[in-house]
């Protein structure tokens, strides 16, 4: 199952780069948007309200990393909270608040141990927070992404993929679902069984089953994406601009018009 043919997923650095790339982080932060980008950004970069957001992302992708690394048995005797706690900010800084930093700690813990606890059957993790780079060939784009964790449950044929997020954001959850659904395709040959995204804050698990007609429109969603967004040889840095973000957002929104796509989620 998980023999990557090495010419359609391998890990970053072993081919030359390709001319359109696709990178999963930064699909996600340009489609973070809880204002449409119809107020206007100062001229200073206003990254300071998601601060507290990247911090603890970071610590809940490590604390998740270290619980699965973990051997089976060991985890049963290891408190999720503990490996959160190591990775957790130390200072408020970045929070709209000290009452809103021990908020988040508090749900964010709470929220992350049901998770783990819901997932006491799954044994050994087929990918655990790796890259992972492949090739669409029909749509002439590369695309990198990073797999939080993947199993093979006992009687699976495919993968389950899950994936932590801090807050819920419906485009990202729309733009992880089309992703996921194309990569797993050329890079294993077999779609996903289930993508589960877990939205900690909200104490929300979302459910999607991917098939073959969705997939048709998942690659529709990613060669929208490939004509919305600058080649990397016309962006100046990591950051892309206000138009470019609210000319991404307006052709998904136009996308999303001109079709009624069977819903596969499950809530």
């Amino acid at each position: 199952m998980l023999r990557h043919n090495v010419q359609a997923a391998m890990q970053p650095g072993v081919s030359d780069v390709p001319e359109r790339l696709l990178v999963d982080y930064r699909l996600e932060e340009m489609l973070r948007s809880p204002h449409r980008f119809i107020r206007p950004e100062p001229e200073a970069k206003q990254y300071a309200p998601l601060q507290w957001r990247h911090h603890v992302q970071y610590a809940v992708s490590h604390a998740v990393n270290a619980f699965y690394s973990l051997d089976s048995d060991v985890r049963k005797e290891m408190p999720v909270q503990y490996l959160l706690e190591k990775w957790w900010p130390r200072k408020a800084t970045g929070f709209e608040s000290v009452l809103h930093y021990w908020d988040v700690k508090n749900k964010i813990t709470d929220e992350l141990s049901l998770a783990i606890a819901m997932n006491d059957d799954l044994k050994y993790p087929a990918i655990l927070f790796e890259q992972w780079r492949t090739e669409l060939p029909s749509l002439s784009m590369h695309l990198s992404m990073i797999l939080h964790t993947a199993w093979l449950p006992e009687g699976w044929d495919s993968l389950l993929i899950q994936k932590y997020m801090v807050v819920h954001d419906p485009n990202v959850v729309e733009a992880y679902q089309h992703m996921v659904s194309a990569f797993c395709w050329e890079a294993f040959g077999k779609l996903p069984g289930m993508i589960e995204i877990y939205c900690l804050l909200e104490g929300r698990k979302i459910r999607y089953i991917p098939g073959r007609q969705s997939l048709v429109r998942s690659m529709d969603y990613l060669r929208l994406i490939r004509d919305s967004i600058p080649s990397e040889e016309k962006v100046e840095s990591d950051q892309f601009t206000v138009q470019d973000k609210a000319r991404v957002h307006e052709e998904v929104d136009r996308w999303r018009s001109e079709i009624e796509p069977k819903k596969n989620w499950l809530m």
